[in-house]
């Protein structure tokens, strides 16, 4: 199967862009969006105990907070009506420069402090996967999350590109009960100029082997959620979340710009079944996080590509809430086993109230 994308980038005020992704060429009705946020350039200060790099960005406190319907940002404009971010009449999938961005393409030198600082060098984008307000991943489809796969590839694959960036991560906060400001169906990209220590460690686990393989080739029938030719959806053993699902293309690639059409269908199939078993477990949206997994640079030739669904609730009324232990040591806690998890989203058991 070959299917093959069209972009369209529009160049925006404030070194800002705009990529229209479509099935096929279409023409767009252009319109003046928001204007690009005026800002103290981010950077980064380096924690003296664990090393790792902390952001400050000083605009983000004042970005679009739970905007009605009407005014949402990530909705189409049409003549008359409100002033959008993403000025068309109409459009498939969108990517565009986040206007509260915490990281910079050309940032100012940091300041100097006690602890090490660096210039905040990354690029964040928002990625809407429809320009329906109120569809999400489990509604739009398999034909557009092959467009969504492929505009993540090439996005990704870009970006990894682009001289001093290291890392990419796309990735989705979904649902207000975690704090979503912005109920349009959307995700995020964040390509940053280091590798974070935790996906380091996951990376360089594959240079001695491939442990997403090898949990597949043994793990038990009762955690597969979806299986086809070309991929696994599962609830790992190892999960942290209620819930948790990782889905997983057979054939190794780093980034999903690798694959074929039909692994892009394949793999899309099982997505849009992890996402409308997740909202079925308690009948409504699940509030999660989802990362797809992909090779930070230098690691493309042992990497294998995945997303994980990090949902945040573990009944009908309560929710996982990371805890002391869980912030401070990295060890998590979880209250459902991956056993009964899985046979809660394949039907089997109903989940606690």
């Amino acid at each position: 199967m070959i299917m093959g994308h069209h972009r369209q980038i529009i160049d925006r005020s404030g070194g800002r862009r705009l990529c229209l992704y479509s099935r096929k060429p279409r023409s767009y009705k252009h319109f003046d969006g928001l204007p690009a946020v005026d800002s103290v350039s981010p950077h980064l200060r380096r924690h003296p105990l664990t090393g790792d790099w902390v952001g400050i960005a000083a605009a983000r406190q004042g970005r679009t907070f739970l905007p009605n319907q009407a005014e949402c940002p990530f909705c189409i404009m049409v003549d008359g009506g409100p002033v959008t971010d993403i000025p068309v009449d109409a459009y498939e999938v969108a990517i565009f420069t986040n206007r509260f961005a915490a990281l910079s393409a050309v940032p100012d030198l940091p300041p100097e402090l006690g602890v090490a600082t660096a210039p905040g060098l990354g690029i964040c984008e928002v990625i809407s996967y429809s320009d329906t307000h109120d569809a999400s991943l489990a509604t739009i489809g398999v034909e557009r999350i092959s467009l969504l796969i492929e505009a993540i590839g090439a996005e990704a694959a870009d970006l990894l590109e682009v001289d001093g960036i290291q890392y990419v991560l796309p990735f989705e906060n979904r649902g207000r009960e975690i704090g979503v400001t912005i109920d349009h169906p959307h995700g995020q990209i964040y390509a940053l100029s280091h590798i974070p220590a935790r996906m380091e460690r996951q990376a360089a686990a594959f240079r001695v082997g491939n442990p997403l393989m090898d949990e597949i080739a043994g793990m038990a029938e009762e955690l597969v959620i979806s299986q086809n030719d070309h991929g696994v959806a599962f609830v790992p053993e190892w999960a942290r979340y209620p819930f948790e699902i990782c889905v997983v293309p057979f054939r190794r690639v780093a980034c999903p710009a690798e694959m074929t059409g039909d692994e892009i269908a394949g793999y899309a199939a099982l997505l849009d079944e992890a996402a409308k078993k997740l909202d079925a477990v308690f009948e409504a949206p699940m509030p999660l996080t989802m990362g797809w997994h992909i090779a930070p640079l230098g690691y493309e030739d042992v990497f294998h590509f995945h997303c994980v669904f990090q949902p945040l609730k573990r009944s009908r009324t309560k929710m996982k809430y990371l805890a002391a232990v869980e912030q401070i040591t990295g060890l998590f806690l979880l209250d459902l086993p991956s056993e009964q998890a899985a046979a809660i989203l394949n039907g089997l058991e109903q989940p606690d109230e």
